[in-house]
C-alpha cells in the first residue's frame, strides 16, 4: 500500500497489537504518545492518516484533532472511543470506532476513510 498511519496512544499491550495488525495490512506505522511529538511528525512527515487510540484525554484529543485538520484537511482521522465513552465533535473525526470492536472494524474503517473501502457499514 505504502501508506502511513500515525497512531497517537499510550504504549500499551493494545497500542502495541493494533499497530502489528495495521503493518500486516500494509501499512507503515509511525506510532508515539507525546501529543508535541505528535504534531512534529504530522507536521514533517507525509501522513496518510492518523489514529487517536482512546488512552488520550478528550481535550488533548480535540485540539490536536482540530490543529490536525487545520494543517491538512485532507488528512482522515480516525478516533478510537472506549464504549459509552466520549465521542468527538463533528469536523473533527472523519470515522470512530469503538475500542473493543476489534481490528476489523478498524481496519474498515481506515480503508474507509482513505477512499478504498466501502462508503457503507458492508459486512461490519
Amino acid at each position: 500500500m505504502g501508506l502511513t498511519i500515525l497512531c497517537i496512544s499510550q504504549v500499551s499491550s493494545a497500542q502495541v497489537t493494533r499497530n502489528l495488525v495495521l503493518e500486516q495490512a500494509g501499512y507503515q506505522v509511525v506510532a508515539t504518545d507525546d501529543a508535541g511529538q505528535a504534531e512534529r511528525i504530522f507536521r514533517d512527515d507525509h501522513i496518510s492518516a492518523v489514529i487517536f487510540g482512546e488512552t488520550m484525554r478528550a481535550d488533548e484529543r480535540i485540539e490536536l484533532g482540530k490543529a490536525f485538520k487545520q494543517l491538512k484537511p485532507s488528512v482522515p482521522i480516525v478516533f478510537l472511543y472506549k464504549m459509552n465513552g466520549f465521542r468527538v465533535p463533528p469536523g473533527i473525526a472523519d470515522e470512530q470506532v469503538e475500542f473493543l470492536s476489534g481490528p476489523k472494524l478498524l481496519l474498515h474503517a481506515l480503508a474507509r476513510v482513505l477512499g478504498h473501502g466501502q462508503k457503507q457499514g458492508g459486512d461490519e
